[in-house]
């Protein structure tokens, strides 16, 4: 055989095994970064729901106030209007005793 059939039969050997050498590479990586993907998305999942957590107790603590807060003003409502009512009633008798 002559040197340049020695060279080209050299090179696709060489050639060869670069092919062979980057499909076992591509079968190694794709794995991997499928696994390193499914991590990513799975941490995001589970940051959304925390997140969506918190802000259903964020919500429920608001809620909690104000439903302390509407509470509370409606105590005082009452008690004012207990309050208005009896100095209207007050003002009645007065009124009454007065035109009598």
């Amino acid at each position: 055989m002559s040197t340049k059939s020695n060279n080209g039969v050299i090179g696709a050997i060489l050639i060869g095994a670069g092919v062979g050498l980057a499909a076992a590479g591509l079968v190694l990586v794709v794995p991997a970064c499928l696994n390193w993907s499914a991590g990513l998305m799975d941490q995001a999942v589970r940051r959304a729901r925390e997140g969506v957590g918190n802000a259903a107790s964020s919500l429920g603590e608001f809620a909690g106030h104000a439903q302390a807060r509407f509470g509370e003003a409606a105590k005082t409502a009452k008690a004012t209007t207990a309050k208005a009512a009896g100095a209207v009633e007050t003002a009645a008798r007065h009124v009454r005793e007065y035109t009598s």
